[in-house]
C-alpha cells in the first residue's frame, strides 16, 4: 500500500484497479450521459480543426474511451498505472483504444487530437498545482487552435472536508449483498488543497482499506491554469446533462478551446 510519502503517479490504480469498476465508478454512475457529451463534442471539433483524434487523460479501465470508441470515435487513452490498462485490455472492444502507458502529467504522445478530457476528479490525482498546470499546458500543446479541452471536478467543500476529518467517520456510499464501500478522510490540508479520502470495503470477515490522495481546484483556479496553457474558458456546466453551473452546483464539467500557444 503506498504511504503518504512515496504516493505516485500509479498509486491510484496499483490500489483499486481490481475494484474500480465494481464499486469506485458507482459513486458516479454518469457513463452514458459523459459519452454522449463528448461524442458531441469531438463531433464538433473535429469540424473546425479538421482532426478526429480525441485523447483520454487518466484513462483507467476504459470506462468512457471504450464506448466512446463503440460510437466510432478515435480514442487514445493514456493511464500511468499497468494496473488499470490489464483490466481494460480484457474488456471487448479493447482494441479500438490506442493504449499509451504513461504519466498524463506529462504526455509523451504523438497529436494532434481535436478533444482532450480528463473525467471524474482525475485532475485532482496530480499532487500539486505544477503538476496540474503542466498537465494543461502539455494537452494544449496538442491540439490545434480550436481545439478542445474538458475538464470534469467535484467543486470543493472544504467545511465537509473538515466534518470529515475530525469526526474520523466512515460513511457507506455503496452497498452489494453482503459488502459495503465506505468513505472518510484521512487528511486534509486548506493551504496545499490537498485531501486523502480513505476507502474501506467490508464485506462478512474480509476488510480492504485504502488511502488515496487528491489536490482540488476551485474552478476559478482552473480558468486561470488554462488561461496559462493558451486555454479559453467557452462552456462551464453544472454536469454532463448541459445543466447550468451555480452557485449551489456540487460538479461542473468545464470546456476550453485552444486560441494560441501556451
Amino acid at each position: 500500500m503506498a504511504t503518504q510519502e512515496n504516493y505516485g503517479p500509479t498509486s491510484y490504480g496499483d490500489e483499486l484497479a481490481d475494484i474500480y469498476d465494481h464499486w469506485i465508478v458507482r459513486l458516479q454512475d454518469d457513463t452514458d450521459a459523459t459519452v454522449g457529451f463528448l461524442a458531441a463534442l469531438a463531433d464538433r471539433a473535429a469540424r473546425d480543426t479538421g482532426v478526429k483524434r480525441v485523447l483520454e487523460l487518466g484513462v483507467g479501465t476504459g470506462r468512457v474511451a471504450l464506448p466512446l470508441s463503440e460510437r466510432g470515435v478515435d480514442v487514445t487513452g493514456i493511464d500511468a498505472s499497468p494496473d488499470m490498462l490489464d483490466v481494460l485490455r480484457g474488456k471487448p472492444g479493447n482494441d479500438r483504444v490506442q493504449l499509451v502507458l504513461g504519466d498524463f502529467a506529462e504526455l509523451d504522445v504523438e497529436g494532434p487530437f481535436a478533444l482532450a478530457y480528463i473525467v471524474f476528479n482525475t485532475l485532482y490525482s496530480l499532487s500539486s498545482q505544477d503538476e496540474q498546470v503542466r498537465c494543461l499546458t502539455n494537452a494544449a500543446r496538442l491540439l490545434p487552435e480550436h481545439g478542445r479541452l474538458v475538464v470534469q471536478g467535484f467543486v470543493p467543500d472544504t467545511a465537509r472536508f473538515e466534518m470529515a476529518r475530525q469526526s474520523g467517520q466512515l460513511m457507506e456510499v455503496a452497498r452489494s449483498d453482503d459488502h459495503s464501500l465506505n468513505l472518510g478522510v484521512d487528511r486534509h490540508d486548506p493551504v496545499t488543497q490537498r485531501m486523502w479520502p480513505h476507502y474501506r470495503l467490508d464485506g462478512g470477515d474480509d476488510t480492504r482499506e485504502h488511502t488515496v490522495q487528491f489536490r482540488y481546484v476551485w474552478p476559478s483556479e482552473l480558468d486561470l491554469m488554462a488561461r496559462l496553457a493558451g486555454l479559453t474558458p467557452e462552456h462551464r456546466y453544472g454536469g454532463w446533462d448541459r445543466s447550468p453551473f451555480t452557485g449551489e452546483s456540487q460538479a461542473h464539467v468545464s470546456v476550453y478551446r485552444k486560441t494560441g500557444p501556451a
